[in-house]
């Protein structure tokens, strides 16, 4: 039987997962905000290491996938959902035992969380065990986890959980308030007058008198009277109470680090499936990418930038989706068109995409192909920075620098808006030459310009020119299509428009 380890990682789960720190690429793609929205409230950034962690091969990918879908499926994702609140709520009865100082109150805490996690694991068992489980995931998972709870010792820590808890739950004793004295004694079968005194008064109340009555906080930790009541209680009961200690040593250790270790890692799919629910299906599809080890043509249907969806969502503003593809030779989108016309938002559009789909998670489009890719680079426009006594284009030149010298022919390169600093010459050059090392490099690019020359540079470049409206230049598409750049027609359309072309001009001057 098929050892489990985790559902996240197929092979060894990495060292340093905890420690692992954002993508450089993050910030330009705006996955920084996309990856806020999808943990929310996250505890203790208990999630976050994993969006930072794409698979290491495309097996990998594969079998987070087949996670997702089985997840999917009510029938699996109600129960592990309602195992991991039930582990949460565990974690934080154990964190609320580190804090509290007295001990008898501790061992209480320890008590409810050993508790809830017994249920919780005895449920999940059984919810697993119907239907059939599609991903090998989970399948290892529901069969590590019938073997724990079969298993002796789980079925110990039950019965002696039951016990404990059976044994306590029998405990009475009263308490004798007289001034400042107090005075506690077992339980002998004693009158309990309430009753009695409550029904006395009952007939003197006409209507319902006002509340006056103050609200105490109900704090953690025990005030002094409280703990001299429960001092006092355990020494009426001391066999009851050396077994509760007795049992809290044995159990110290209860928590199985791979069902913890499950319960953790399982929220990346849930927190991501909940946040594409929030989407719906008409408008924003997300769908599984097939992704490739190397170069067989990339493309992508009605996709769109994520970091916007959530914006435009919240503002009910309606959603523009594109689609674009590299066959053969081709490598690198060359994206131009009007300002403002979202060429920036459609190259982050494809570095998510990447990024998603090396992540193993579904993606925002219809459908998509990609490439795996081993990193993803973005140069994007910076401010400059007094601390590195450098230029705006020379830390330009030193960033694209380093890209070249670390990518591979599996890297994505995001540009946007390069050498804008510098005049339109020395920028056609440059660029012309950075497009000629990515070409030489064999990797895919999305190199967003002002510079329609470079859009013929060669058959690796394919230009992407963003759309305006068919009667009014002024008014931006957001749509891109596959064709020459013909970014001067703009120019000349607006000059028409606001009467500052040629021959406009021309019969202004003679008049």
């Amino acid at each position: 039987m098929t050892r489990f380890e985790s559902i996240f990682f197929t092979y060894l789960r990495p060292r340093g997962i905890d420690e692992r720190e954002a993508p450089e690429c993050f910030g330009d793609l705006r996955l920084d905000q996309v990856v806020s929205a999808i943990v929310g409230n996250d505890d203790d950034n208990r999630l976050k290491p994993f969006f930072y962690t794409p698979a290491r091969h495309a097996a990998e990918v594969g079998y987070r996938h087949a996670v997702f879908r089985d997840l999917q499926r009510d029938i699996i994702r109600h129960p592990i959902d309602a195992f991991v609140n039930d582990m949460r709520i565990v974690r934080n009865r154990l964190r609320q035992a580190s804090k509290i100082w007295h001990p008898l109150q501790k061992q209480g805490w320890f008590v409810h969380a050993v508790h809830t996690y017994c249920r919780a694991v005895s449920s999940l068992r059984t919810e697993l065990s119907v239907g059939e489980i599609p991903s090998t995931g989970l399948t290892d998972f529901a069969n590590y986890l019938q073997r724990y709870a079969d298993d002796d010792r789980f079925r110990l820590l039950v019965s002696e959980t039951e016990a404990i808890q059976a044994e306590l739950s029998e405990i009475r004793y009263n308490v004798h308030i007289q001034g400042l004295r107090v005075h506690v004694e077992r339980f002998e079968g004693q009158t309990d007058y309430s009753a009695d005194v409550a029904a006395t008064f009952e007939r003197f109340r006409r209507q319902a008198g006002k509340d006056y009555r103050a609200a105490l906080k109900d704090y953690a930790d025990m005030n002094h009277v409280e703990e001299q009541i429960l001092e006092c209680v355990a020494k009426l009961f001391p066999g009851q109470f050396q077994r509760l200690q007795d049992y809290c040593a044995h159990h110290q250790n209860f928590l199985d680090t791979t069902l913890s270790t499950f319960a953790r890692e399982v929220q990346f799919y849930l927190s991501y499936l909940n946040f594409v629910d929030r989407f719906g299906a008409n408008d924003y599809q997300f769908s599984y990418p097939e992704v490739t080890t190397s170069f067989d043509g990339v493309n992508a249907q009605h996709a769109f930038d994520l970091a916007l969806a959530i914006k435009q969502r919240d503002d009910q503003i309606p959603l523009v989706r594109n689609s674009f593809h590299l066959y053969g030779d081709e490598r690198i989108l060359v994206v131009s068109g009007p300002n403002q016309g979202g060429k920036t938002t459609f190259a982050r559009t494809v570095g998510q995409l990447f990024y998603l789909a090396a992540l193993g998670c579904p993606v925002p489009a219809a459908g998509a192909k990609l490439v795996m890719p081993d990193e993803i680079f973005t140069h994007f426009e910076r401010q400059e920075s007094i601390s590195t006594l450098r230029g705006k284009l020379d830390d330009e030149l030193v960033r694209i620098h380093d890209i070249l010298s670390r990518a591979s022919p599996n890297s994505l390169v995001v540009m946007n808006e390069s050498f804008s600093s510098t005049t339109a010459s020395d920028a056609l050059v440059i660029g012309g030459e950075v497009l000629k090392r990515i070409i030489a490099i064999g990797c895919i690019g999305v190199y967003v310009t002002f510079l329609d020359q470079l859009a013929s540079l060669g058959t690796a470049c394919v230009s992407m020119v963003g759309d305006v409206a068919p009667d009014d230049p002024t008014v931006r598409t957001f749509r891109f299509t596959r064709r020459p750049a013909d970014g001067m027609a703009y120019a000349a359309a607006l000059a028409d428009k606001y009467g500052l072309s040629h021959h406009a001009l021309l019969r202004r001057i003679v008049q």
